[in-house]
């Protein structure tokens, strides 16, 4: 090999290295990290990106509540002052939930001030809850998943977690695929304007003192 070809290939190796170690490597990290997320959200898929929270007896206070899910993340619901449903709104990006835990009261207008206090720490039947939100993503014949929202909605000492595609058929077309519910798991939201599903149903604990440790004791 002549000299000429000698410094022609050392440029090129020291081209090569150079350009891994200040610019390859990193590109081939973001790829590498795109694909590893791409195949999280694939088997643990994000299911709503809107979240809802409120009450079906008047104005309460939601703080603090957190739904977490199967592949490690969540959303709070704790939006604050609320008084109808589906309440308050926000964008969030949540899979299947596992797990609820949070705190609300009830306020009363008249005296202008909270009169119960409420909590609750449970887990979610994951499972079910994937095989309904399932149900729902592919209820409609010609709606589909873009304004998915999971929904905190309490009552009292009552609080459900729906899921719902948000589709009013007063304005769009929600007809269902045949056989589209053979479980029976979609039902019509409290205001009987959309289709929802059940994903947890609970009661919480009361008390009329603010729970230690929470931002009512302030």
């Amino acid at each position: 090999m002549s000299n000429k070809k000698k410094i022609l290939l050392t440029c090129l190796v020291l081209f090569l290295w150079l350009f891994w170690h200040y610019l390859g490597q990193h590109i081939f990290h973001y790829y590498y990290a795109l694909h590893k997320r791409d195949q999280f959200l694939e088997k643990y898929p994000t299911v709503a990106t809107i979240g809802n929270a409120g009450s079906l007896d008047g104005y309460y206070s939601l703080r603090d509540i957190v739904i977490s899910d199967t592949r490690g993340g969540g959303a709070n619901f704790g939006y604050g002052a609320n008084s109808n449903y589906p309440g308050g709104s926000a964008s969030i990006g949540i899979g299947v939930p596992k797990h609820i835990q949070g705190y609300w009261a009830k306020y009363n207008e008249t005296n202008d001030k909270y009169i119960s206090y409420y909590r609750i720490n449970a887990d979610i039947d994951s499972e079910l809850a994937k095989k309904k939100i399932e149900t729902l993503q592919n209820y409609y014949k010609n709606f589909g998943t873009s304004l998915a929202a999971m929904q905190v909605t309490v009552n009292k000492k009552k609080l459900y977690v729906y899921f719902t595609l948000n589709c009013f058929s007063k304005v769009k077309d929600c007809t269902p695929n045949d056989n589209a519910d053979p479980n029976g798991y979609v039902e019509k939201s409290p205001k009987n304007l959309t289709d929802v599903v059940v994903l947890f149903e609970g009661e919480g604990e009361v008390s009329n003192t603010p729970f230690k440790g929470t931002s009512f004791e302030r």
